[in-house]
């Protein structure tokens, strides 16, 4: 039986660790993983997190009662409602300021929990993004900051 030299296996374990680890990291894709992996994917009511250009807001409503609070934010900042679609566990909303592109979109998380992710502008505005969750917020009764 072949004898490893003193330290031998010691090295082993370290590098098949370190390629392990860069293996799982590399399997992970986009900023959200990295927010996943920092402990904030679990975004609280009331809590914002702004990743990848969006600006994302959990509320403790339910999907129906949030996509119509986001039908009607849009409507009371006058803009232009370009496209809508909802199914059982998600919507979508599209919209333009101007000739600026918005995206709403919706997850429903829970049976009284929605996560809505607002982008603004090929790139995000985080501000702007804010103004529309402030909208939903006040439509859903809740606190928007």
């Amino acid at each position: 039986m072949k004898q490893d030299k003193p330290g031998e296996g010691i090295m082993f374990r370290r590098f098949a660790g370190l390629a392990a680890l860069v293996a799982f990291t590399q399997s992970l894709v986009g900023c959200a993983a990295v927010a996943a992996l920092l402990g904030l994917a679990a975004v609280g009511a009331g809590t914002y997190i702004y990743v990848d250009g969006k600006l994302q807001r959990d509320y403790e409503v339910p999907l129906d009662r949030t996509y119509e609070a986001s039908l009607g934010a849009v409507q009371d900042m006058r803009l232009e409602l370009t496209e809508k679609s909802k199914d059982i566990s998600q919507a979508q909303i599209r919209a333009k300021d101007n000739e600026t592109p918005i995206w709403i979109g919706l997850e429903s998380l829970e049976a009284n929990r929605t996560k809505v992710s607002v982008r603004v502008g090929y790139t995000g505005d985080e501000q702007a993004s804010r103004r529309i969750h402030e909208a939903i917020a006040r439509r859903l009764g809740v606190n928007g900051a």
